[in-house]
């Protein structure tokens, strides 16, 4: 899960952005040297578009990810195997006959057992008792190294408004009591406290769970259940994280958070997925940073709720990985974590987005004391507020999650109408804002405005029932726009009467360059 590394044409553009952006602006507080710690570079929305679009619809189809892509396709561990055994007597016996030293763990649920490679096992030959797996590297999600010097002027660092931004700003000292999270990670106690480590990570991560010094975490009274699967590199393996999975389940764990990923399927990942579904447990997995269109695993797999990034302006972060199994995003640029040592930092990327979720999740459970931890998950997701385009999206999901609106769900006379989001077509010369009803009760005759280069109309939608999004364009002249490099975008939606409640978010405005 290290670099991705873009093609010619991507290259290129993001270059161009470099020159445009002020070198000045860089932030001076992170050290450059921490792969999740850097504070990474804000990208021209065409460029976004460009690395996100650009493609027909059955080409976005064959590019998005949906969790089945096959077995072997990560990057496997060489010189160690999986062994997996068709029933508990093949599996004793191997354990008693293996030779010495080559079994490396074990796991008893899954009869299953990681193993060295080597001509002990190629002189076993193939049998009815026993399926031989491949072991991939599990790994702490980078942000793309290529942009590391771009600066950030185009998105807006989070800070200490992540819990502001997930309506979560009123928590408590008890929100997430009585909840264990387990917390899938580094060690809690690193033998390093440099920025420049990668075993601080887990410390950082449990922060933006609980809450604890300068960091904001939604569940301050939960219980971290500490499982280290990344050594001092940030690096595991597959085995490791499927056996932690059973250990988390076993030991009460209700939320498992795994700000990490893979891009191997491994069946004793998949299985150990499945095993603690069953049990109804909520599992939060970093969907990657890698900005292409698929997701990291264990978040690809179905159930996980698989989480992407957005900045301080809930604008989608491009090195966030898209896919159909995308299923929410949160606040992950810039965002105020605590690392070992006492000191703090800004992390960015779909960790930081992650055990903000976890946390989340862990704060509704302790609120609504009859839920499984599966019921908060899917909670969370079905009440996300929608931004970008209307409705699901690859980038984002469901949208940005809202506690509070999970918390209020059952609560009549909630009249709440937002600008969901605003994108421009530069090519074609259109924009589009999207709206949404995040009340509860319908709303009747809204109104839409939408001004574009100074250009304003007013749409009449007949009626949006809660959690609806819909969406209008309005075009604009594209040449002039790109000689003048750039539109100004304006949009608001008003329910009837002045009954909007909640008006503070039912006006967007924002300037979208254009090169020339």
């Amino acid at each position: 899960m290290k670099n991705f590394r873009y093609g010619l044409w991507a290259f290129a553009l993001l270059m161009a952005l470099w020159w445009v952006i002020d070198p000045t602006g860089i932030r001076k507080k992170v050290n450059k040297t921490d792969p999740e710690l850097r504070v990474i570079p804000k990208k021209m929305r065409e460029v976004d578009k460009k690395l996100a679009g650009g493609l027909t619809t059955k080409e976005r189809a064959r590019g998005s990810f949906d969790g089945s892509i096959e077995t072997g396709s990560g990057q496997e561990i060489a010189g160690e195997k999986i062994l997996r055994f068709k029933d508990s007597a093949a599996y004793r016996r191997f354990l008693k006959t293996a030779p010495a030293g080559v079994v490396l763990d074990q796991i008893d649920q899954l009869q299953a057992v990681r193993v060295k490679d080597g001509e002990w096992l190629k002189s076993m030959g193939k049998s009815a008792e026993m399926d031989v797996g491949k072991n991939y590297y599990v790994m702490i999600p980078e942000v793309p190294a290529e942009v590391m010097t771009m600066g950030d002027s185009l998105y807006r660092g989070v800070g200490r408004d992540a819990l502001k931004m997930m309506g979560a700003d009123g928590v408590t000292a008890d929100w997430g009591a009585g909840v264990t999270v387990a917390l899938l990670d580094t060690s809690l106690k690193p033998t390093s406290t440099s920025l420049g480590s990668e075993e601080g990570h887990g410390t950082a991560m449990a922060s933006l769970i609980m809450g604890v010094g300068a960091a904001a975490g939604a569940a301050p009274g939960a219980k971290i259940l500490e499982l280290a699967v990344l050594n001092a590199t940030g690096t595991g393996d597959s085995f490791t994280l499927a056996k932690a999975i059973y250990a988390a389940v076993e030991q009460g764990a209700k939320v498992i958070n795994m700000s990490l990923g893979s891009d191997g399927d491994s069946a004793v990942m998949r299985d150990a997925v499945a095993y603690a579904l069953g049990k109804n447990v909520a599992l939060v997995a970093a969907a990657g940073n890698e900005a292409i269109n698929r997701v990291a695993y264990p978040a690809a797999y179905e159930g996980v709720v698989a989480v992407g990034s957005v900045d301080g302006d809930r604008q989608h972060l491009y090195f966030s990985n898209r896919g159909a199994a995308v299923d929410v995003a949160a606040p992950g640029f810039a965002v105020v974590a605590n690392w070992p040592g006492g000191k703090m930092v800004e992390v960015s990327g779909t960790s930081a987005s992650t055990a903000l979720v976890s946390g989340a999740i862990a704060a509704l459970l302790s609120k609504e004391r009859g839920l499984t931890g599966k019921q908060a998950a899917e909670l969370v997701i079905r009440y996300a507020n929608d931004t970008g385009l209307a409705g699901v999206d690859d980038e984002t999901g469901m949208g940005v999650v809202n506690v509070q609106r999970v918390l209020e769900r059952n609560q009549r006379g909630i009249i709440d109408l937002a600008t969901a989001g605003v994108v421009v077509d530069a090519v074609n010369g259109k924009a589009t804002v999207a709206v949404q009803n995040r009340g509860t009760e319908t709303v009747n005759s809204p109104t839409i405005e939408i001004t574009v280069g100074g250009t304003t109309r007013k749409f009449y939608p007949g009626s949006l029932a809660p959690g609806q999004s819909m969406a209008e364009s309005l075009q604009f002249d594209a040449v002039r726009a790109k000689q003048e490099g750039g539109v100004r975008v304006g949009a608001n939606v008003e329910a009837p009467r002045g009954s909007d409640q909640r008006s503070g978010n039912d006006m967007w405005s924002g300037w979208f360059k254009i090169s020339k």
